[in-house]
């Protein structure tokens, strides 16, 4: 969301990740259908489609890096079809292309959804978007848990991506992805954590644990094993991203990494299945080291590149004097 006199969010969020030395893709959010038009936001965070493409274009200018090992780059990612206007979805899609950068929205998250694009637009939520010129490789949706087999098979077809956010998904009771027939047709396929709205730990490695243990609800032998979670965690979300130089450990990949002691007994017997481990057993953090670009960011569980201690006191008081306005 991008309210008045705000400032320039993006921005902040990036001189912020600078700081921290970790790679950073923003996603320049946009919403131009308020209450008044039929959609749910409120009228002080929605935007004309003419700022929003002009600001877009100038955020991309300023921050999109598209070079191997980029630390910085930009989507643009109208909200929902409940926000959106079909004229910024076409037109952020013809913009994102001339680019040269990635589309994001969140769909098929919900049941209400399926009825809102039926009732307005007389089609289901991914037709719809097709109509708008939103499906290839450069296209990934949040949730899309009501997709039926049909609609599978159009998302493998054209290589759009799906990021899966299991514990937002089961908090606010939208349903289940059907992983496993993502993976058995071949639909990109990645893990976020939704945002802080409606996951609030947005911690990766325990979404990992509960995408393992969720789907083995209503699968079993289908089911995904803890090494299919891993690979969804990293490589499918890197394929998302449209990224080739990260996601996975090899000569000529960027130096990301995580390195997580086995020496804890809560992880005794994870050295004889290391891939797994992560989905089947789980591990909430904090790791022991992370490594950004070749730099370490982690050391022996503490952050070092920034005082970890005195950001968290800051932020605290900032939601106290939230609380109390």
């Amino acid at each position: 969301m991008f309210p008045e006199k705000a400032g320039d969010l993006i921005a902040a969020q990036f001189r912020a990740a600078a700081r921290l030395g970790i790679r950073m893709h923003a996603s320049r959010g946009s919403m131009d259908l308020s209450k008044k038009d039929g959609g749910l936001p409120p009228d002080s965070v929605v935007q004309t489609i003419d700022r929003i493409l002009q600001d877009s274009e100038r955020l991309v200018k300023v921050w999109h890096d598209d070079g191997k090992y980029s630390m910085r780059q930009v989507a643009l990612a109208p909200c929902s079809p409940f926000s959106v206007t079909g004229d910024l979805m076409r037109e952020s899609a013809r913009l994102a292309r001339s680019l040269g950068v990635r589309l994001h929205t969140h769909l098929a998250e919900t049941r209400d959804e399926e009825e809102f694009t039926l009732s307005k637009f007389g089609m289901r939520p991914l037709e719809y978007m097709q109509s708008l010129g939103w499906l290839g490789s450069d296209v990934w949706f949040a949730h899309g848990i009501h997709f039926n087999d049909e609609e599978l098979r159009l998302l493998a077809e054209t290589g759009t991506g799906v990021a899966h956010c299991p514990i937002s998904n089961m908090k606010l009771s939208s349903g289940v992805c059907r992983v496993p027939e993502m993976l058995k047709l071949g639909v990109p396929l990645g893990l976020g954590v939704d945002g802080s709205a409606s996951n609030d730990g947005s911690n990766l490695l325990e979404e990992m644990r509960v995408s393992y243990l969720l789907h083995r609800l209503t699968y079993s032998r289908s089911a995904p094993t803890g090494y299919d979670i891993l690979k969804i965690a990293t490589r499918g979300s890197a394929r998302l991203l449209g990224r080739t130089d990260i996601g996975y450990l090899a000569p000529g990949m960027a130096a990301d990494l995580f390195l997580i002691s086995l020496t804890r007994l809560s992880l005794v017997g994870a050295q004889f299945d290391p891939k797994s481990v992560l989905g089947t057993v789980g591990f909430k953090g904090p790791v022991d080291y992370t490594i950004v670009n070749g730099k370490p960011v982690v050391q022996n569980g503490e952050l070092v590149t920034i005082d970890e201690k005195e950001i968290a006191a800051k932020s605290n008081e900032a939601v106290r004097r939230y609380l109390h306005r």
